[in-house]
């Protein structure tokens, strides 16, 4: 969400990329200094890196702590059950 009336912007223009036509990046306000072309070269940078398939692998580490945190829960369960009934 951008906020505030003024901010920086680069608006990227790509040509050799099949998923965009045209990048925008909203630059830190406490942004280093570097030259234009240091900047141009890391949001190219960004956007050759945006085709990949790398949300998948983020994903699936999700699933052994689910299965994990779901164990927790059901031995908890159990044992609470088992002294309520004593």
């Amino acid at each position: 969400m951008l906020r505030g009336c003024q901010r920086e912007m680069i608006v990227l223009q790509t040509r050799d990329s099949a998923l965009f036509e045209c990048a925008w990046f909203v630059l830190r306000q406490e942004k280093p200094c570097v030259g234009a072309e240091d900047m141009l070269a890391e949001a190219e940078r960004i956007v050759a890196e945006g085709g990949r398939g790398d949300r998948r692998r983020k994903r699936d580490g999700k699933w052994p702590c689910f299965w994990l945190g779901l164990f927790c829960g059901a031995v908890f369960f159990a044992i609470i059950w088992l002294l309520l009934r004593l």
